[in-house]
């Protein structure tokens, strides 16, 4: 059970710059959707931000600041998430991965680094999939820390009573899950814990139930994507969960490079932003080097 546990939490429970962006929006839709995204900076290199289940893109509001300094910068609300349109009926990681396309072919950005918290990781490796001519680079955030290839039959039923539970009463089970392990035990930022609980309660529940139920099985496909990688994987992981490093390098044939993170939960970028910003600009600044 502790590993269906760990399992869940790994699936995931993921800004917004206070100066005036410097040229006109462009509207951006996914089959009749409409795309929300906050755009700053100035670069020929584009970060685009993805946030994870039931969250936002105001959580990357202080990477945004910071980045938007030396790059151009999107970060966006995924389809049925914060201010996005939720006029759809598909809810599943390849949907939300052409979201991120049509924001990407709309703005026509060229080099793009994509930066995915928590279930972003695997859309981010999605994008990377089809449109691999126009990304540069991929940071996970607490994300793809281990690769399996199936569930076992134990492992099937506890995402099953998971999936029940939330069905039942959506609210409770999903505050239940994210104060006991998307947090560290007896964590003391209640600042974040409460904000956290306080979106994913208020997310649609049954866009957020069949978000996971695409991306459960989703995530059986992560070493296929990770093998065709041309590029390395970034990994900016939380150590309140174990990362199994060996089990994820083995099908990243153009490298794998992990920065560890202490002290926090799930959320890294709201929890210590400027110990987080610290890690993500020198990931980002390798990236763009490499790039050249």
């Amino acid at each position: 059970m502790n590993k269906i546990i760990l399992l869940l939490c790994l699936l995931d429970l993921s800004a917004c710059n206070n100066s005036p962006v410097d040229k006109k929006m462009i509207p951006v839709e996914n089959a009749g959707v409409n795309i929300s995204y906050l755009i700053s900076g100035n670069n020929d290199t584009t970060v685009i931000l993805l946030h994870g289940w039931c969250i936002n893109k105001a959580y990357w509001k202080a990477q945004q600041d910071l980045l938007s300094r030396k790059y151009r910068v999107v970060a966006l609300d995924l389809g049925g998430h914060g201010q996005s349109g939720k006029n759809r009926n598909n809810w599943t990681v390849e949907e939300y991965a052409r979201d991120v396309i049509a924001l990407i072919r709309t703005l026509r950005l060229e080099k793009v680094i994509l930066v995915g918290h928590s279930m972003s990781g695997d859309i981010m490796l999605q994008v990377a999939h089809e449109i691999p001519e126009k990304i540069i680079g991929l940071v996970g955030i607490d994300n793809l820390k281990n690769i399996q290839l199936n569930y076992s039959a134990e492992e099937q039923n506890g995402i099953d009573q998971f999936i029940k539970a939330l069905k039942a009463n959506y609210k409770l089970a999903a505050a239940d899950y994210s104060r006991k392990y998307l947090f560290p035990p007896n964590y003391a930022d209640t600042v974040s814990i409460n904000r956290v609980v306080g979106d994913v309660q208020n997310m649609n529940s049954t866009i957020a139930i069949q978000t996971l139920e695409s991306l459960i099985p989703y995530t059986l496909k992560e070493a296929q994507f990770l093998s065709e990688l041309k590029i390395p994987l970034h990994l900016i992981v939380s150590d309140y969960t174990p990362t199994n490093e060996e089990a994820v390098k083995k099908y990243c044939p153009k490298g794998l490079f992990i920065k560890t993170i202490h002290g926090t939960g799930h959320y890294p970028m709201i929890e210590k932003p400027e110990t987080f910003n610290i890690l993500l600009e020198e990931t980002i600044a390798d990236i763009s080097g490499q790039s050249r």
